[in-house]
């Protein structure tokens, strides 16, 4: 069961401008404490936006994802000074393993924003955003956002269809075969149809009004100037610092105050969703109370 999505009823640029910003940080600051940090925060917002169960599924998938990266890691590459063991003549290094994780967290994080970025900023809100400046733009990324939901309902549909199948043995063969090509060829074929169809309608062509009627209010500049200010908060304490880690050709890792302070307030910034959606819970909570 999901909880009442307060973040996702903000202006379209402050939301986009969070998940940027989220973004950014974890892929150019390869910190660990930074992506554990990272991935325990948008694990929690993922499974407050899509529910406790299916977030914990996905998160899970994740950390499998991150084992996978070490053993791939630690196989095909060879680098480092500690050897844990010999197999086939080469090397399985520590930091081999170390660095495969960190690997797996990066791209299991991303995963994670991106998860929760589909789920608040919707096709309605790119095409919002960015429809009267990049047309084709916004029209391409709001079907890509769309395109794994679809993919997954026209799957459920040939499920479906294929159970009423299983009787007839061949029939259900070769339904199995043609699946993958008959996903592909209605995506295509859909995607072609509406792009036709947003030409002939006069999509991007001339001047066009902007279909985002709620204005920048007081509270969209409030969200965004403290996204602004942790993010460059954060990252000046964190660049200025000797915060961080080296892999190879050995592990050395360094911390300082200036580090432990990005820390912090990078974990504030990672939280502000969560903080506006408890806050409004909890503000709802004492309404019906007081009923």
């Amino acid at each position: 069961m999901t909880g009442m999505n307060t973040f996702g009823t903000y202006h379209p640029a402050v939301i986009f401008l969070y998940f940027a910003a989220v973004a950014a940080i974890l892929i150019l600051i390869f910190d660990p404490v930074l992506l554990v940090i990272g991935f325990v925060s948008q694990t929690i917002f993922y499974m407050y936006v899509k529910g406790v169960i299916k977030g914990a599924k996905f998160a899970g998938r994740c950390l499998l994802f991150v084992c996978l990266c070490m053993i791939v890691n630690a196989l095909v590459n060879h680098r480092g000074i500690q050897v844990m063991f010999m197999l086939g003549g080469l090397p399985v290094t520590v930091e081999c393993l170390i660095y495969g994780m960190l690997t797996g967290f990066l791209l299991a994080d991303s995963m994670l924003v991106f998860g929760t970025f589909q789920s608040i900023m919707t096709s309605d809100k790119i095409m919002c955003l960015f429809a009267g400046v990049f047309p084709s733009f916004s029209l391409l990324f709001s079907m890509a956002l769309g395109l794994i939901p679809k993919l997954k309902r026209d799957y459920a549909q040939f499920r479906e269809t294929h159970k009423h199948m299983e009787c007839q043995k061949d029939a259900s063969k070769r339904f199995q075969s043609g699946m993958l090509s008959a996903l592909i060829g209605l995506t295509l074929e859909d995607s072609l149809d509406r792009g036709i169809s947003m030409k002939y309608r006069g999509y991007g062509q001339g001047k066009r009004t902007s279909i985002c009627r709620r204005a920048f209010g007081k509270r969209d500049a409030v969200l965004l100037a403290a996204i602004v200010c942790l993010a460059a908060a954060g990252a000046g304490c964190y660049f200025l610092s000797q915060s961080g880690m080296e892999v190879f050709p050995y592990m050395e890792y360094e911390c300082d105050r200036g580090g432990a302070a990005a820390y912090v307030l990078f974990a504030v910034l990672f939280q502000i969703p969560m903080a506006l959606n408890v806050k409004e819970e909890l503000k709802w909570s004492r309404i019906v109370s007081n009923i």
